[in-house]
């Protein structure tokens, strides 16, 4: 079996250290030492989804590059990034330009939820607190620039079909995917491993709120605790 590549993860990138609460304890560490000690940190997750040509709502997820150092491979939220330490929330928008090409400002995005989340992998202990974002955009798969090491594909199922499957209706659904630099679409099958994460609470509550932003509403903000 062929070892996993080296993550391009920058190691001794500075986090803000936060409490159990997501407060600030004034302490900023490197990401190699925040994931190895379980440190709680800052993220954001911006959750982007429109309507196709069919009329149908449908949701965008990242397919995160073999070199991710947690969840390699797996399908994400569409823009999700650490807070650096000393950064605001509407200076870390910019992840959405660098991940998928599409330039944001915080006033772009509706606001949807908080989550503490907790999970780990091969040396990550990884504790953060997810400030959540929904944007609506229609743009073709095509039309976004995929980031060279970060993100290898986007894969845009409908809504309903993930939520389906979240709930155990189906045992897999059928996707668009584009990988980065690929000329066309092309159709894939996906299932509950394909996804990042250990639970299905969260991305529920944020697909529903992602619906009520894409038809124009202003959903309620959730907070979440380790589902």
């Amino acid at each position: 079996m062929s070892a996993r590549p080296a993550t391009t993860d920058p190691q001794d990138e500075l986090f803000d250290v936060l409490d159990e609460h997501g407060n600030p304890t004034g302490q900023a560490k490197p990401r190699r030492l925040v994931h190895r000690d379980g440190d709680w940190h800052g993220a954001l997750h911006i959750w982007i989804g429109g309507i196709d040509e069919r009329g149908v709502p449908f949701v965008l997820f990242q397919r995160r590059s073999a070199t991710k150092d947690t969840w390699p491979n797996a399908l994400d939220v569409a823009v999700g990034g650490h807070i650096r330490a000393g950064e605001t929330l509407a200076e870390t928008v910019r992840e959405a330009e660098e991940e998928i090409g599409l330039p944001l400002r915080l006033d772009d995005v509706v606001c949807i939820g908080r989550r503490f989340a907790v999970g780990s992998g091969p040396g990550v202990q990884e504790r953060e607190v997810q400030e959540i974002y929904a944007l609506r955009s229609d743009m073709p798969l095509g039309a976004y620039r995929l980031h060279p090491e970060e993100v290898d594909a986007l894969v845009a199922p409908t809504i309903d079909d993930v939520l389906q499957l979240a709930a155990g209706a189906v045992n897999e659904i059928a996707a668009r995917e584009r990988m980065r630099d690929a000329e066309a679409d092309q159709f894939i099958r996906l299932r509950k491993s394909d996804f990042a994460g250990d639970g299905w609470t969260y991305a529920t509550a944020a697909l529903a709120s992602l619906r009520s932003v894409i038809f124009g509403s202003t959903p309620t903000p959730f907070t979440l605790r380790v589902d």
